[in-house]
């Protein structure tokens, strides 16, 4: 279609990745998958992702203590940042 320059009623606007720099090193496995294992507090983990709301790209950083699976904080926004997770620890943990 793109070489006889048609193009379709139903394009969408698609998603366009960041052309910031990305920290892409290497973590460390320290859970082992031995998740049950632990004490409260022990292990907390967070994860970051992104949803569709209204039309707009939206993330969302969630973190979690794996020993009860408890969620003790999660941060939003618009932009994909590393200091998400920091917002979580020094403003939403109330232990």
């Amino acid at each position: 279609m793109k070489q006889e320059g048609l193009v379709s009623k139903y394009t969408t606007k698609q998603f366009k990745p960041s052309k910031q720099a990305i920290n892409e090193s290497e973590a460390k496995n320290i859970a082992d998958r031995k998740f049950d294992e632990r004490a409260e507090l022990d292990l907390m983990v967070s994860d970051l992702t992104y949803v569709r709301i209204k039309n707009k790209w939206n993330y969302i950083c969630v973190l979690m203590d794996l020993f009860n699976r408890e969620i003790f904080g999660c941060s939003t926004g618009q932009k994909r940042r590393a200091p998400c997770n920091e917002s979580i620890c020094f403003h939403e943990m109330k232990h």
